[in-house]
């Protein structure tokens, strides 16, 4: 027979052992506390540290801008304009090209204005630039070709034969029949990652971790939200939540499966689903661009409250190889919520909604320093 003291101490070890078990990897309902891959590596200083801010002010003289892309030597912006949705200027000299795109329920027009650097793919094929566009409220694909619309006046929009599932929070073009998607699924509780190829579903293995990360039920959705960029070159995805303090890096092929987190530990979906009041919860990434030899997110940190009334904190980009080492810190001197690099011309371009402030800076030294030329 145990005696009284000896049936507690059981208890209490049994009770340990069941905290152990549960805190590693998930929480006492059973669900996973990260969204991340067991390869975790914790970054906490960078290589080269550069403080950005001799500034310029480029005119660009379109109202609305919500974000913009670079490439080659033009530049897309998407605006709020219904009866340009996106405007084409030169670089470096900011002339507008063309402006296009209305608001409509016609097959070739949009209820909505897309957006120029998420759900597009701009690229060149047989000497023809090209913008694939996802449709976010008909799940339709629609192909632009942008050369032709710089260069006729007329509108060069088709409509591809991809038959796509409408509202995705995110989607990326592949190639010409393949398409990563991400779906939100169980009640608003999860989010599914998997392959669309040539109309058949493709569930893959290596997306299982980050799939199984679970809110609870009534939990706000934005705690698993990521932004999501693909480098053809590299053949690699780059992942960023927007609250949590770690990215994602991976490639279909398997070949990496990479956690990076920014500090000292991984941020708990757990912890922040009971932070409360909501206020309290953290802007960590804004963004994301996915270059040929980096990848960049800008890095805000920032309570909710901090953030949208008053924004201490100045935001940061934190540059990475696509093998997930860090290269550098820009450290900036302005607000930003949006950047792209005009490689061409050594200029790095910062957008912010908040206050519709556009700035450029030649980053000629400091891209020469790291031995980045595109």
């Amino acid at each position: 027979m145990f005696s009284n003291s000896s049936y507690k101490l059981a208890i209490f070890a049994i009770l340990i052992f069941l905290c152990f078990v549960y805190s590693c990897g998930e929480t006492s309902s059973g669900k996973p506390v990260y969204m991340a891959f067991d390869h975790i590596e914790y970054v906490s200083d960078y290589p080269a540290t550069f403080t950005i801010k001799d500034r310029k002010i480029p005119d660009i003289n379109i109202i609305g801008i919500r974000n913009f892309v670079i490439y080659d030597s033009i530049m897309i912006l998407s605006t709020s304009n219904p009866e340009g949705i996106w405007s084409i200027i030169s670089l470096p000299d900011l002339q507008i090209l063309r402006s296009f795109f209305k608001r409509g329920e016609g097959p070739l027009e949009f209820m909505q204005g897309p957006s120029a650097e998420g759900k597009t793919k701009i690229v060149r094929e047989k000497g023809q630039l090209l913008a694939y566009i996802y449709d976010f409220q008909k799940g339709k694909l629609k192909k632009l070709d942008i050369g032709q619309t710089v260069a006729s006046g007329e509108l060069y929009l088709s409509l591809m034969e991809a038959d796509l599932p409408p509202f995705l929070s995110n989607f990326i073009m592949v190639d010409s029949s393949t398409f990563f998607i991400k779906e939100i699924e169980n009640r608003d509780k999860q989010q599914n990652r998997y392959l669309l190829k040539s109309g058949e579903k493709i569930e893959l293995p290596i997306l299982e971790k980050l799939n199984q990360a679970t809110l609870s039920e009534g939990a706000d959705f934005n705690i698993l939200a990521t932004n999501t960029r693909y480098n053809d070159v590299n053949k690699k995805f780059v992942e960023a939540p927007t609250g949590l303090n770690y990215i994602n890096l991976y490639s279909l092929d398997s070949s990496i499966a990479k956690t990076i987190g920014i500090g000292d530990k991984l941020t708990d979906i757990a912890m922040v689903e009971k932070e409360w009041p909501q206020w309290n919860r953290k802007y960590v990434f804004l963004n994301i661009k996915a270059f040929d030899d980096f990848f960049g997110v800008i890095y805000v940190n920032e309570s909710f409250k901090d953030y949208e009334v008053e924004r201490k904190r100045l935001p940061s980009i934190l540059l990475f190889d696509w093998a997930g080492t860090p290269i550098a810190e820009l450290k900036m001197d302005n607000h930003f919520t949006h950047f792209d690099i005009d490689f061409i011309n050594q200029d790095l371009y910062t957008f912010d909604t908040h206050s519709d402030e556009f700035l450029k800076f030649h980053v000629s030294d400091i891209l020469i320093g790291l031995n980045i030329s595109k």
